[in-house]
């Protein structure tokens, strides 16, 4: 096996992983918020990609104006989500079971919308990162032109976000009202507003993720399920569902992981692989580990 080889599943393997990541971290946004896990979250990522390809593609309107429509769109899903679904619940009285009910049927729903509206075979992603067939030199390694811009557009969001929950007022509330709600409104922390950012932020992060992977898996169904979703889950599991960084890590170990997989091994195996793993070492870590922030309590 020559270094190139593992470079090259090294950076690609980091750069699905990102986006695994974001889809956790979208999980984590809302555990902290309301500790309650939104399965319609993942119908984030299919929905923004298929509002793209439709913008994209059919109407025409550019790059920028598509994307900016789909997040837009996708970000009052988020909104309605809150005022439709979790709000009527919690007000009668209704707890995480029904919640998790509720979004999981949500999913459903709007991969039913999908597959009727579109049909089942996925669409052609529009070459907005580069055709797959375009590479970039770095030193020594050949990599995918569309490899190389997931993960600079990953790794500028991840610093975005970093900067947001570390340096601003806003981040300041989340992390407030994620650690203690009562304490955090009597220090005079709108919670009611934390809560709402957090279900728009969940939903905008999963849907970046969404566009970033639809070249790789096309636009499908499957960016609304499947394996995606759960790797998207146990990327948060993996950071205890409450570490932003440990949701990121995760992903990105889950996607090294299944790159070298179907590299040493094959890609039939790489999901039976990236589970099995995440399995023993949940059992051995079932607090998850890259949960530093409750390590040592």
């Amino acid at each position: 096996m020559e270094l190139n080889d593992l470079l090259q599943n090294a950076i690609g393997g980091i750069s699905i992983g990102s986006t695994y990541g974001l889809i956790g971290l979208g999980v984590v946004f809302l555990w902290q918020s309301i500790n309650r896990i939104n399965f319609a979250n993942i119908s984030s990522a299919m929905l923004s990609a298929y509002l793209f390809y439709s913008f994209y593609t059919q109407l025409e309107l550019g790059f920028a104006i598509s994307f900016i429509c789909s997040i837009v769109l996708v970000a009052i899903y988020g909104l309605l989500l809150r005022h439709m679904i979790y709000e009527p619940i919690t007000r009668k009285g209704g707890g995480r079971l029904e919640f998790v009910v509720a979004t999981l049927m949500i999913c459903v729903f709007w991969l039913s919308v999908i597959n009727a509206t579109y049909g089942s075979l996925p669409k052609p992603f529009p070459p907005v990162f580069g055709e797959a067939s375009q590479f970039i030199q770095i030193g020594g390694v050949s990599l995918p032109s569309v490899y190389v811009w997931i993960f600079l557009v990953a790794a500028v969001l991840i610093g975005f976000l970093h900067v947001l929950l570390r340096r601003t007022f806003v981040g300041k509330m989340l992390r407030a009202t994620a650690q203690n709600k009562e304490a955090a409104e009597l220090m005079g922390i709108n919670v009611n507003l934390t809560t709402t950012l957090a279900f728009i932020m969940s939903t905008t992060i999963v849907a970046i993720a969404g566009i970033l992977l639809a070249p790789i898996y096309f636009v499908s169904l499957e960016l609304g399920g499947g394996s995606i979703g759960v790797k998207g889950f146990a990327s948060a599991v993996m950071g205890g569902l409450i570490d932003p960084y440990g949701a990121i890590l995760g992903g990105i170990t889950i996607g090294i992981i299944e790159n070298f997989s179907t590299l040493l091994i094959s890609s039939t195996y790489k999901d039976i692989i990236s589970f099995l793993i995440l399995v023993l070492v949940l059992i051995w870590k079932p607090r998850g580990i890259f949960n530093w922030t409750t390590r040592g309590e």
